[in-house]
């Protein structure tokens, strides 16, 4: 799919324990340490079995060990099956989607960690596919925000009737307006202000060039390339004032591969 944003879920029962839903599948190569990691589901009721007709990118829960994490359960650009449809569509074509697992709901230490954890995930994406936390995408002849949650899907037209997740966050004070704040905040702050460089005098970079990532390259936050994007020839969609670049792979309508600061850029002499 082509990335438009990112929507939140909660699973809406008592159940921290990420290993409730999410299980390797049996020819997995790594399956024994996975389930050192997440613990196993004796009951063999998680969501990796193809009746549950249902599927998301992520999961955000407690590991076997009790720490909380996020598990990615398929790529990012994967379609998930999440949200449902409503009258104007389905926020399943272009939003990735997680699910936060619900505790009792009385547990403030853990709801910290989980909301914390889910605006990290969230910023992290967001810098990924240069996505604006506060800014809203014309979809299906709705406005809707790049962050959003199930609820909201379902008033915007565009998912089925769920109040997950915001039951959960009155009972601590949050909204959805507090996670695209917080996100903005953690994507900021994940920019050193000596990071930034702008281009040198020499080199004048213009949208729609054609580009390589020069080797040390990083995204502003903090991530590595992989391999492969060093390989490609890529586009700049977005130059900006800061002196950082959003560049995509192969086309130049193609998905955003990150944001990199114009100094890990080199121009292609076609362009």
């Amino acid at each position: 799919m082509t990335i438009k944003g990112i929507l939140w879920h909660s699973t809406g029962v008592n159940n921290p324990w990420v290993k409730r839903y999410v299980q390797p599948s049996d020819n997995a190569p790594n399956k024994a340490k996975m389930l050192t990691v997440l613990g196993t589901n004796a009951y063999q009721n998680d969501w990796n079995h193809i009746e549950r007709q249902a599927g998301l990118n992520a999961w955000i829960g407690k590991l076997a060990d009790g720490t909380v994490a996020t598990v990615q359960t398929m790529p990012w650009n994967y379609r998930p099956w999440g949200c449902g449809s409503g009258n104007k569509g389905s926020c399943n074509n272009g939003w990735i989607q997680f699910e936060i697992c619900e505790d009792s709901l009385r547990d403030k230490t853990y709801f910290e960690a989980v909301y914390q954890e889910a605006c990290e995930i969230t910023a992290y994406l967001c810098n990924l596919y240069g996505l604006n936390p506060n800014s809203k995408v014309a979809f299906n002849g709705a406005n809707v925000p790049v962050i959003l949650c199930h609820a909201d899907s379902y008033k915007f037209g565009l998912g089925s009737n769920h109040g997950d997740v915001l039951h959960w966050f009155k009972k601590y004070g949050k909204t959805m307006d507090d996670v695209r704040k917080d996100v903005a905040d953690l994507m900021k702050s994940a920019v050193s202000p000596a990071t930034p460089a702008a281009p040198s005098p020499s080199v004048q970079f213009a949208v729609g060039d054609m580009v390589h990532l020069l080797s040390g390259a990083t995204y502003t936050s903090g991530i590595t390339p992989k391999s492969w994007v060093f390989e490609k020839t890529l586009y700049i969609r977005e130059l900006r004032d800061n002196g950082n670049a959003a560049v995509v792979s192969t086309q130049k309508t193609g998905d955003v591969t990150g944001v990199v600061a114009v100094k890990y850029l080199t121009k292609d002499s076609e362009s």
